[in-house]
């Protein structure tokens, strides 16, 4: 990371591709903040091909499945020391800094002013509209969508976004539905307790029959799945998430069951699938999509 100085900096920014250790050795591109002349940047179409200097990053993951469906994932790694009154977040509406300057502590706005920041720019590639002119709206369950102008029809382009800890996970995706998770895995979680809340009958079973030291990261691997497949169905987890189950899949692959089908949504939830991703250590995520194109969003 650059440090800052008591004169401003104009910073530019060089993508490379690289291996991480964070991302476990998988392939990614990563934006390197750097400071430099006026770079032509050259990307291929899914990256993000311009992002004002800052001091986060951003990379997109390899989720085969994910990518095969049109879905473009990105992490993003915050930097606390970050102020919010710099020029990285410039984009941002009124209304989103006023929700920024609410959060008490000074990491939470950091969270949501960072990821908001990237997902403006995520989306203004994917639309071809300016970033600091995209207007976001909330639809009638409250899920945040891509609003029309009187210039652009509503775009069928649909995004998500969690963040734990020092990441954010962004998908977004043209024509389908889609839904995040990112948990910082907290090894004193009393996960016991809590998965009478979040384990349906088949997923007790499964996480039974693990060895004791393994039963802490299948429940955050069951609870990243569940809300990001609630999250793309767009009923959030306040319908429960023990009326469905989603380990004991092939090649060990998230697999929804459905156990009561009376439950809002449970059928319809059989149309999407999930994948968990390779995200840094001490993390666990998953990413949820509808399996058909969905025209209205």
């Amino acid at each position: 990371m650059l440090g800052l100085t008591t004169q401003a900096i104009f910073l530019r920014v060089e993508v490379r591709l690289i291996t991480s250790e964070m991302c476990n050795g998988k392939f990614k591109f990563c934006l390197d903040w750097r400071q430099s002349k006026k770079t032509k940047i050259k990307t291929r179409d899914t990256l993000i091909s311009s992002i004002p200097a800052a001091f986060y990053d951003v990379c997109e993951l390899n989720v085969p499945r994910a990518y095969a469906a049109g879905l473009e994932l990105l992490c993003v790694t915050f930097d606390f020391r970050m102020n919010l009154d710099g020029p990285a977040f410039a984009v941002l509406s009124d209304e989103e800094r006023a929700s920024a300057a609410r959060f008490l502590r000074h990491e939470d706005a950091i969270r949501f002013a960072t990821t908001r920041v990237v997902l403006r720019h995520a989306l203004a590639k994917r639309s071809d509209l300016a970033a600091g002119g995209l207007q976001l709206q909330r639809d009638e369950v409250g899920r945040p969508r891509l609003a029309s102008t009187k210039d652009h029809m509503r775009i069928p382009l649909d995004f998500n976004v969690s963040h734990s800890g020092q990441h954010a996970l962004i998908a977004l995706a043209t024509g389908r539905r889609v839904g995040v998770d990112i948990e910082a895995r907290r090894s004193d979680l009393n996960w016991e307790m809590l998965s009478t809340a979040v384990l349906a009958p088949h997923d007790e079973a499964q996480v039974a029959a693990l060895p004791a030291h393994l039963r802490i990261e299948a429940f955050y691997d069951v609870w990243t799945a569940k809300e990001a497949l609630l999250k793309a169905l767009g009923i959030g987890i306040g319908s429960g998430m023990t009326w469905f189950s989603v380990l004991g899949g092939k090649d060990g692959e998230p697999l929804v069951r459905v156990s009561s089908e009376q439950t809002r949504g449970g059928c319809l939830l059989t149309a999407f699938d999930a994948a968990w991703c390779v995200v840094p250590a001490g993390y666990a995520a998953c990413v949820a999509w509808s399996r058909d194109d969905i025209v209205n969003l």
